[in-house]
């Protein structure tokens, strides 16, 4: 009788950890990050202003190098690199936010409990990139 009751207990056991995992694996999704900042509309413009940038940044490093030490030209560098790294950051930030609601959004409206990169997930879940693009294309 003991035995009976000790089978039943594993048994209702594993049937409540298999309807966990079932339930949590229906609410996984997964993006292509990538393709979304490629579909992000200001993404475009972003990448124009990072290459002037980029671009003002070389001339900026000649005219203060010429004539210089190594050691200088390389804190002049470090120095530009730093710049550029801010603005670069300062351009992305808001594509990266618009990225990130866009996805929560989604994520509530599917009723999903998490969403991951589509490089973390080997099987399973639902991809959501085209609705996060169509979110952010409103």
């Amino acid at each position: 009788m003991k035995m009976k009751k000790t089978v039943a207990a594993i048994a209702a056991g594993m049937i409540t950890l298999g309807a966990m995992v079932s339930a949590s694996a229906a609410g996984i999704g997964y993006v292509n990050s990538n393709a979304l900042l490629q579909a992000h509309p200001k993404m475009q413009k972003a990448q124009l202003d990072m290459r002037n940038a980029a671009q003002k940044a070389q001339e900026n490093f000649k005219k203060r190098a010429a004539g210089k030490s190594d050691q200088e030209k390389q804190q002049i560098a470090n120095e530009i690199q730093r710049d550029l790294n801010q603005e670069e950051q300062s351009t992305m930030q808001p594509i990266l936010s618009d990225i990130m609601k866009a996805i929560q959004r989604v994520r509530q409206q599917k009723g999903l409990d998490i969403v991951l990169e589509q490089g973390a997930v080997v099987d399973g879940g639902i991809d959501i990139t085209s609705e996060v693009s169509q979110q952010l294309a409103k």
